[in-house]
C-alpha cells in the first residue's frame, strides 16, 4: 500500500489537532450575514473552495510536499499514484519495500519522453514521466520494468478543497489566514451587494497583501542551500 509523509497530513475527517473543519471556516465567513441561512452557508463553502484551488494555480507552497510509495510491476510500463501531483521533485528505487532511497531516477516531461525513448525495452528503470497526472494518476518507467521493484515519491501535491462540513482543512494555521483573505473575497462576489458586510474593494486589497505576505515568507531562503558561481 502506498505511504505518505509530509507536513500536513490527509484524514479525511474531523480535525484533532486544533486544525479548523470546513464548518470552522463556513462559520466564520457566514457570521456577519446569516450562520442559519442554509444558502450563505452554501456560498461560503463554495468561496472557500474557491479560494484552495486560487492557491493551488497561484505556486507551490512548503505545506504541499508529499512522499507517496509506489510500487513498480515486473513488465508494465505505469505504476499508479494516489495523489492528485502539481509538481514532481525526485524519485528514488528503494532498498526494499518501504526501504531506504538507494538509487534516484530522473524525470523527463512526457512530450520529451516520447520523442526520445523506445518503448520496448525491458530492464531497470532509470527514467520516469507523468503522463497525465489529472486524468490517470500514473507514472511511466523507462525501461519497462523488468521486475518488481518500490520507489518513493517526493512531489508537490494539489491542495484538496474540503466537500464535508466535518473534514479538516489541510492547510497549517500560519497559512490558512491567507487562503480566508481570498475566500472572503470569493465570498462577497457571491453575495449580493446589500448583504455585503464590507465593501470588495477592501477584501480585493486585504487578499493582495495576504497574498504579498505568504509569497515572501515562502520565498525567504531560510537554511535552503544556493549555488553561488563566482566564476559566473
Amino acid at each position: 500500500m502506498p505511504t505518505f509523509g509530509g507536513i500536513v497530513v490527509p484524514t479525511g475527517g474531523a480535525a484533532s489537532d486544533g486544525r479548523r473543519t470546513l464548518l470552522d471556516v463556513i462559520t466564520e465567513l457566514a457570521q456577519p450575514i446569516n450562520p442559519s441561512d442554509d444558502r450563505v452557508k452554501a456560498l461560503a463553502a463554495d468561496a472557500f473552495r474557491s479560494a484552495v484551488r486560487t492557491m493551488n494555480r497561484k505556486g507551490c507552497w512548503p505545506w504541499e510536499h508529499q512522499d507517496e510509495d509506489v510500487a513498480i510491476t515486473a513488465n508494465n510500463s505505469f505504476s499508479t499514484v494516489a495523489s492528485a501531483v502539481k509538481k514532481p521533485l525526485a524519485m528514488h528505487l528503494l532498498s526494499a519495500a518501504g526501504g531506504v532511497r538507494d538509487q534516484k531516477l530522473s524525470y523527463m516531461s512526457y512530450d520529451r519522453f516520447m520523442e526520445v525513448y523506445d518503448q520496448n525495452i525491458t530492464s531497470q528503470p532509470t527514467v520516469y514521466t507523468l503522463p497525465n497526472l489529472f486524468e490517470t494518476g500514473q507514472v511511466q518507467w523507462w525501461p519497462i520494468p523488468s521486475a518488481n521493484d518500490n520507489a518513493r515519491f517526493t512531489f508537490y501535491r494539489v491542495t484538496p478543497a474540503p466537500r464535508v462540513e466535518s473534514e479538516a482543512v489541510e492547510i497549517p494555521d500560519y497559512a490558512i489566514e491567507a487562503y480566508m483573505a481570498c475566500a472572503w473575497y470569493e465570498f462577497l462576489k457571491r453575495l449580493p451587494s446589500a448583504q455585503q458586510p464590507f465593501p470588495i474593494a477592501v477584501a480585493l486589497a486585504e487578499w493582495r497583501t495576504a497574498f504579498r505576505e505568504i509569497s515572501a515568507h515562502v520565498s525567504s531562503p531560510g537554511d535552503r542551500w544556493r549555488l553561488i558561481d563566482v566564476y559566473a
